[in-house]
């Protein structure tokens, strides 16, 4: 019987130090600083794609290295490690948002040639770094010239749609984007 309570209460002791142990490590870890986010959340915040998209767009690289800058000085009160500050200091970073802003103006002004009735080819060769985004694009023009001409047959009566029917399917076509334009303001 003594051999029972004394192994209970060495049991006891061990699992009381192991909880110790545990509230001590958990206790440490949590003194250490937690980063809310990290240096791809700076490069992709909102404000920052803007703001170089518009250096992007006037080609102005006093633009965008002064929106680096302030990634650069986000990162360091934020606490980010240091290599993630060298990288917003780095050529690759800059490289990086010039990259995505150049695909954000791709889309743009793909978005205005689309309800514009125009082709891409010029926005292919002035946006290369949207090239994954072509055959997509390509996609869209295709379905949309489709409607068209599914408003020009409808328009025609049936018929083989002629130059008169077309210009007036695609003008209908245009009055219904902007109808739902003003409806999203």
């Amino acid at each position: 019987m003594k051999k029972t309570g004394l192994i209970l209460v060495l049991l006891a002791c061990i699992v009381g130090g192991y909880f110790i142990y545990l509230a001590k490590v958990s206790s440490s870890h949590e003194e250490e600083a937690i980063v809310p986010f990290t240096v791809m959340d700076i490069l992709h915040a909102t404000d920052l794609e803007q703001g170089v998209k518009k250096g992007v767009q006037n080609n102005d690289d006093e633009v965008i290295t002064s929106w680096l800058e302030k990634a650069q000085d986000v990162a360091e009160q934020a606490g980010l490690a240091e290599s993630d500050v060298e990288y917003l200091h780095s050529d690759q970073a800059k490289d990086y948002v010039v990259f995505n802003a150049k695909r954000q103006l791709f889309n743009d002004e793909f978005e205005q040639r689309y309800y514009a009735l125009q082709d891409i080819e010029a926005l292919k060769v002035k946006y290369p770094e949207a090239k994954d985004l072509f055959a997509k694009a390509e996609t869209l023009l295709a379905k949309r010239d489709q409607i068209i001409n599914q408003i020009a047959l409808t328009l025609s009566n049936g018929k083989s749609p002629d130059d008169d029917d077309i210009a007036a399917a695609k003008t209908l076509w245009q009055q219904r984007y902007q109808g739902s334009e003003q409806h999203q303001e």
